[in-house]
């Protein structure tokens, strides 16, 4: 696809469309940097659907950067408790407090030096609120790219060819807009099942539909091999509180609390010696998936015979208050039932 062409002199077909059909969401009522980059690291891997509620709650606990800086990680962590990928509400709480020590960033090139920005977020706020003429690549612009271009690429190759040719197409007067109206039509039209290419506003220039591949392209990537786990957990109680630990080292939930869990082959005697003695009583499992890791949780109630100090023991409503990992959260909730709680 030649140079420009998506946006000729005056933004073309496609940003006229996004300027009739764009989605009113709240982050794009305002060119202000903080709600903006709150919305982008809540939409990574996660639907607008699901984060508009998040947001909303977000921005009313944390109107502005310096709220959000001077509140502890542990409220930011509950806030955040549902959205999953954990590690997004920790680097954007931290880089609050760098936003707050240093000033606001004055490009995509001082975006990238704040805790968790990436490459797309970086664009994609200096775009959006600096003006500044960069492109952004997600997924979606990953598949109208090749679409559009016919590229049968995939993997990391179709990810670089993408940048190249987003920025090539940029409409560079209305950056932050054309970047938006890219990523609304691969989400809103040029979906990864059944396309909506008779509302596409740029279906004539589409390689695709014109040799009849819209469904074939882009070309699929090799899928990573799932990967089974068993956890075992024990849920310790005693005078009608639970026996907690903070989790310090964690691929997914660092910083959150957890009854305390064993992954299988660890010695299941182990994890009883940490909670003490007891009476036993399981309340079955439960399946919970990851990235590409299928975890099979096995979880008992511990009725302790005392506290063992190595645990930090919390009430019901204390345990509302802190941020746990979805699964340990539903367990809350079984054993509770159990306990006629």
């Amino acid at each position: 696809m030649k140079k420009g062409i998506l946006a000729g002199r005056d933004g073309g077909a496609l940003l006229k469309w996004y300027d009739t059909h764009g989605r009113a969401l709240p982050w794009r009522e305002t060119r202000e940097p903080y709600p903006v980059w709150v919305s982008e690291a809540m939409l990574q891997q996660t639907q607008v659907a699901t984060v508009l509620p998040y947001y909303a709650r977000w921005i009313n606990r944390f109107p502005t950067v310096e709220t959000l800086a001077q509140a502890e990680l542990e409220e930011a962590l509950a806030l955040w408790q549902g959205l999953g990928y954990y590690r997004r509400g920790r680097m954007l709480h931290a880089g609050a407090r760098v936003i707050v020590e240093r000033g606001w960033p004055t490009s995509s090139a001082e975006w990238r030096q704040i805790p968790g920005v990436g490459r797309y977020t970086a664009a994609a706020i200096a775009s959006i609120c600096l003006g500044e003429p960069i492109a952004v690549v997600d997924g979606n612009v990953e598949r109208v790219h090749a679409r559009l271009s016919g590229s049968e690429s995939s993997g990391a190759a179709l990810h670089r060819e993408a940048w190249t040719w987003a920025q090539e197409q940029l409409y560079a007067k209305r950056p932050g807009d054309w970047n938006q109206a890219m990523m609304e039509l691969g989400a809103r039209v040029c979906t990864p099942k059944n396309p909506g290419c008779r509302e596409c506003p740029v279906a004539y220039l589409c390689i695709a539909r014109l040799t009849h591949r819209e469904t074939e392209l882009p070309a699929p990537k090799a899928r990573r091999a799932t990967v089974d786990e068993v956890h075992w957990v024990w849920i310790p109680y005693f005078a009608g509180r639970f026996g907690m630990r903070r989790i310090t080292d964690s691929r997914w939930w660092e910083g959150l609390w957890e009854f305390p869990r064993a992954v299988a082959p660890a010695n299941e005697a182990d994890l009883r010696a940490l909670v003490g003695g007891g009476w036993v009583e399981s309340i079955g499992s439960l399946r919970h998936t990851v990235t590409h890791h299928r975890i099979h949780v096995r979880a008992s109630i511990l009725r302790c015979e005392a506290a063992v100090t190595e645990l930090t023991w919390l009430s019901r409503e204390e345990l509302a208050a802190i941020a746990m990992p979805a699964p340990q959260r539903k367990l809350l909730e079984r054993a509770l039932s159990v306990l006629g709680m």
